[in-house]
Protein backbone atom coordinates (compact mmCIF):
# COMPACT_ATOMS: atom_id res chain seq x y z
CA UNK A 1 0.00 0.00 0.00
CA UNK A 2 0.93 3.58 -0.46
CA UNK A 3 1.34 6.34 0.89
CA UNK A 4 0.95 8.66 -1.78
CA UNK A 5 -2.72 7.66 -2.66
CA UNK A 6 -4.97 10.61 -4.61
CA UNK A 7 -7.49 12.28 -2.56
CA UNK A 8 -10.40 11.38 -3.05
CA UNK A 9 -12.45 13.73 -5.78
CA UNK A 10 -14.83 15.69 -3.40
CA UNK A 11 -12.14 17.38 -1.14
CA UNK A 12 -11.34 19.62 -4.38
CA UNK A 13 -15.10 19.94 -4.45
CA UNK A 14 -15.01 21.58 -0.94
CA UNK A 15 -12.04 23.54 -1.85
CA UNK A 16 -13.77 25.20 -4.63
CA UNK A 17 -16.95 26.07 -1.97
CA UNK A 18 -14.05 27.42 0.60
CA UNK A 19 -13.08 29.50 -1.69
CA UNK A 20 -16.13 30.91 -2.71
CA UNK A 21 -17.29 31.74 0.79
CA UNK A 22 -14.29 33.68 1.47
CA UNK A 23 -14.61 35.40 -1.89
CA UNK A 24 -18.10 36.23 -2.34
CA UNK A 25 -18.25 38.29 1.12
CA UNK A 26 -15.49 40.62 -0.70
CA UNK A 27 -17.87 40.80 -4.03
CA UNK A 28 -21.36 41.55 -2.07
CA UNK A 29 -19.41 44.34 -0.17
CA UNK A 30 -18.35 46.13 -3.77
CA UNK A 31 -21.37 48.32 -3.36
CA UNK A 32 -21.39 48.97 0.55
CA UNK A 33 -19.99 52.69 0.03
CA UNK A 34 -23.11 53.35 -2.41
CA UNK A 35 -25.56 51.39 0.02
CA UNK A 36 -24.07 53.43 3.02
CA UNK A 37 -24.62 57.09 0.96
CA UNK A 38 -28.59 55.70 0.68
CA UNK A 39 -29.01 55.05 4.10
CA UNK A 40 -27.66 58.32 4.90
CA UNK A 41 -29.58 59.96 2.38
CA UNK A 42 -32.94 58.20 3.67
CA UNK A 43 -31.68 59.21 7.74
CA UNK A 44 -31.18 63.38 6.49
CA UNK A 45 -34.65 62.76 4.79
CA UNK A 46 -36.30 61.34 7.57
CA UNK A 47 -34.74 63.65 9.74
CA UNK A 48 -36.40 66.59 7.64
CA UNK A 49 -39.91 65.20 7.90
CA UNK A 50 -41.28 66.51 11.14
CA UNK A 51 -44.58 67.62 11.75
CA UNK A 52 -44.88 71.33 12.55
CA UNK A 53 -48.15 72.55 13.84
CA UNK A 54 -46.96 76.16 13.87
CA UNK A 55 -48.72 78.49 10.68
CA UNK A 56 -46.94 78.85 8.15
CA UNK A 57 -44.26 81.55 7.38
CA UNK A 58 -44.93 83.65 4.59
CA UNK A 59 -41.46 84.79 4.50
CA UNK A 60 -40.05 81.18 4.16
CA UNK A 61 -42.03 80.94 1.02
CA UNK A 62 -40.99 84.09 -0.45
CA UNK A 63 -37.05 82.82 0.20
CA UNK A 64 -37.49 79.51 -0.84
CA UNK A 65 -38.58 81.23 -4.40
CA UNK A 66 -35.67 83.52 -4.40
CA UNK A 67 -33.49 81.06 -4.98
CA UNK A 68 -32.67 79.57 -1.56
CA UNK A 69 -32.98 75.46 -0.64
CA UNK A 70 -35.69 74.80 2.04
CA UNK A 71 -35.45 71.42 4.07
CA UNK A 72 -37.39 69.70 1.94
CA UNK A 73 -37.00 71.47 -1.90
CA UNK A 74 -34.46 72.58 -4.07
CA UNK A 75 -34.53 76.30 -5.08
CA UNK A 76 -36.68 76.57 -7.74
CA UNK A 77 -35.34 77.83 -10.92
CA UNK A 78 -32.28 76.88 -11.30
CA UNK A 79 -30.71 76.32 -14.66
CA UNK A 80 -29.70 72.46 -15.33
CA UNK A 81 -26.08 72.90 -14.21
CA UNK A 82 -26.82 74.80 -10.91
CA UNK A 83 -29.92 71.78 -10.28
CA UNK A 84 -27.14 69.41 -10.38
CA UNK A 85 -25.26 70.95 -8.23
CA UNK A 86 -27.95 71.82 -5.73
CA UNK A 87 -28.74 67.54 -6.35
CA UNK A 88 -25.54 66.67 -5.47
CA UNK A 89 -25.21 68.37 -2.27
CA UNK A 90 -28.75 67.48 -0.85
CA UNK A 91 -28.97 63.72 -2.58
CA UNK A 92 -26.33 62.60 -2.81
CA UNK A 93 -27.77 59.19 -3.39
CA UNK A 94 -29.92 60.64 -5.40
CA UNK A 95 -27.14 62.38 -7.74
CA UNK A 96 -25.44 59.25 -7.74
CA UNK A 97 -28.35 57.24 -9.57
CA UNK A 98 -28.70 60.30 -11.61
CA UNK A 99 -25.55 60.54 -12.85
CA UNK A 100 -25.82 56.74 -14.58
CA UNK A 101 -28.57 58.28 -16.92
CA UNK A 102 -28.41 59.11 -20.17
CA UNK A 103 -28.86 62.86 -21.48
CA UNK A 104 -32.44 62.14 -21.99
CA UNK A 105 -32.99 60.58 -18.66
CA UNK A 106 -30.88 63.46 -16.83
CA UNK A 107 -33.46 65.95 -19.24
CA UNK A 108 -36.63 64.35 -17.79
CA UNK A 109 -35.40 64.75 -14.43
CA UNK A 110 -34.38 68.38 -14.78
CA UNK A 111 -37.83 69.00 -16.03
CA UNK A 112 -39.68 66.70 -13.40
CA UNK A 113 -38.17 68.95 -10.90
CA UNK A 114 -39.24 71.76 -12.80
CA UNK A 115 -42.75 71.33 -12.29
CA UNK A 116 -42.03 69.98 -8.80
CA UNK A 117 -39.21 70.66 -6.67
CA UNK A 118 -39.37 68.85 -3.91
CA UNK A 119 -36.95 66.45 -3.20
CA UNK A 120 -39.03 63.40 -2.36
CA UNK A 121 -40.46 64.33 -6.06
CA UNK A 122 -36.75 64.35 -7.55
CA UNK A 123 -36.34 61.45 -5.84
CA UNK A 124 -39.19 59.39 -7.09
CA UNK A 125 -38.47 60.72 -10.35
CA UNK A 126 -34.90 59.86 -10.59
CA UNK A 127 -35.77 55.72 -8.68
CA UNK A 128 -38.45 55.47 -11.47
CA UNK A 129 -36.31 56.14 -14.47
CA UNK A 130 -33.71 53.77 -12.90
CA UNK A 131 -36.46 51.05 -13.11
CA UNK A 132 -37.73 52.25 -16.94
CA UNK A 133 -35.51 50.46 -19.84
CA UNK A 134 -33.66 52.82 -22.26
Amino acid sequence: MSLLTPLPNTGTHSGWASVLLLVAPLLLGADDGYLREIEEEAKRQAATVTIDQSPPNPTAATTANMGETTADRLASGLNQAGFEQALRENLPGTYALYQQFDAARKQKVYAAYQNDNRLAGITEQVIQLLGATP
